[in-house]
């Protein structure tokens, strides 16, 4: 209910006010001259509080943490549980009318909406009156669904290229770098208003070096031979080898934030080792003194893809695929706390593994794993890494991937969660291409990684 004729009621109050003084003179009344809005809440969403912040020098209220899809159909009804005024508060046009708190309100004028809704608040003293804004913030995306964009129209000179033998796709620092051959890459940033792709000449990579074995670890990347050497580069461009690495080199496996873990081969078998700077390995390993782990069977050694993810109590976890596959029936992740040795995560209690795909990429997202490859088809999800079931709505590939062929998957990582929301990263990016297939770069994102509040 609103009242109208408001100017007659507040004369009516004013002449009372008048009146009490008449009958005790000696006393002087001083009303308050405060018109300001302290606190303002609407009824819950969902369950959910929404809290409300009031800019008093622009006289905005509005909510920082953006109420979910379809709300319009909530707060077309919706109760304002809280206004503290030291006065009374009037709303509507062209007529100003007592706005009375037990009657419910239609926000949809506010929703999104720069011009808002127009509230003012009077002081007691019936003069002082100060006018705000409402602005009621609704998400338009689900949260929940992984957006796909096309990037083919962004940067033709890669896009138009075809590549007859492998390639991978690596992030330095804020730049995609995508290894065509050991003499020619391409690379663009991956900032959103700076994609644009550029030819790169590589220098002193040796016709043997294994493209899919690219890793980026404190701001070098690296790479591994068929001959088992190691060679990194600063810049993706100019190359050099890692003599004190060794030649006897399967392996380098990224993800952990202080260290690389290896696989070196001695005496014919495998064994994990650790490398900290980039040029030594932690431990020396003789055929008398094996202080190593051996690489147990079925462990991946080719198509690495890794991720981090954090214990219960907060020690550095990574979680690995790669080829070839132990089981052909299964993609089994494998995880380790410190690079020396590596765990597998088969299940043996659940029939709900994650099917065996060929060129596995595994990815800690949005507070899940996921995995996905082979045909891209589809992309399964667990909760520990050990039981899988398949995505049915809102996290799913597009039909344009399905059979494509060769790519490379990668995610790339926000490396602040304080920056604001454009400068975020965690975006998915699928680069097709390599054996004889045509290049194409596809970029994705869950929703609600984009908002400024998670």
């Amino acid at each position: 209910m609103r009242i109208k004729f408001l100017s007659v009621i507040v004369s009516f109050l004013i002449v009372s006010f008048a009146l009490s003084s008449c009958l005790d003179s000696d006393d002087n009344y001083e009303f308050s001259s405060d018109a300001t809005i302290h606190a303002f809440g609407i009824d819950t969403i969902h369950g959910k509080h929404y809290k409300f912040t009031i800019d008093q020098l622009n006289r905005l209220i509005y909510n920082r943490d953006s109420l979910p899809v379809g709300s319009d159909t909530i707060i077309d009804r919706i109760l304002i549980d809280t206004m503290t005024v030291t006065g009374w508060i009037t709303s509507g046009s062209p007529t100003d009318t007592v706005f009375v708190m037990s009657d419910s309100v239609d926000l949809r004028p506010a929703m999104n909406n720069d011009a808002g809704m127009l509230f003012k608040a009077h002081a007691a003293d019936g003069v002082t009156v100060r006018e705000y804004k409402l602005k009621v913030n609704v998400h338009l995306q689900d949260p929940d669904s992984l957006v796909w964009t096309d990037m083919q129209n962004r940067g033709n000179i890669f896009s138009n290229t075809i590549n007859l033998g492998q390639q991978k796709a690596v992030i330095l620092g804020d730049e995609l770098f995508v290894y065509t051959s050991n003499t020619t890459a391409y690379k663009t940033s991956t900032a959103p208003d700076k994609y644009n792709w550029s030819k790169v000449n590589v220098s002193n990579l040796p016709s043997d070096v294994k493209l899919t074995s690219a890793v980026k670890y404190n701001n070098a990347l690296y790479m591994v031979t068929k001959s088992k050497r190691v060679f990194s580069s600063t810049n993706g461009g100019a190359w050099t080898e890692v003599t004190t690495l060794g030649d006897n080199v399967i392996v380098l496996i990224n993800g952990f934030s202080d260290r690389l873990s290896g696989i070196v081969e001695i005496n014919g078998k495998q064994y994990f080792n650790i490398c900290k700077d980039g040029k030594n390995w932690e431990a020396e390993n003789t055929a008398d003194n094996l202080t190593l782990e051996e690489v147990p069977a079925g462990f991946p050694t080719e198509n690495i893809s890794t991720t981090q993810t954090n214990t219960g109590n907060g020690v550095e976890k990574v979680v690995l695929a790669g080829m070839p596959l132990a089981n052909e029936q299964e993609t089994i992740p494998w995880f380790s706390l410190d690079g020396k040795g590596w765990a597998s995560l088969a299940n043996t209690v659940y029939d709900t593994s994650c099917p065996g795909m060929v060129n596995p990429a595994i990815m800690y997202y949005g507070d899940m794993f996921y995995c996905f490859g082979g045909e891209l088809d589809a992309i399964y999800n667990s909760i520990t890494g050990i039981a899988w079931s398949k995505t049915e709505t809102k996290f799913l590939l597009p039909q344009e991937f399905k059979g494509k062929g060769a790519y490379s998957i990668i995610v790339e990582p926000t490396k602040d969660k304080t920056v604001a929301p454009a400068d975020k990263r965690d975006f998915i990016w699928v680069i097709f291409g390599g054996n004889g297939t045509k290049n194409e770069v596809w970029r994705g994102r869950l929703n609600r990684l984009g908002f400024e509040i998670q």
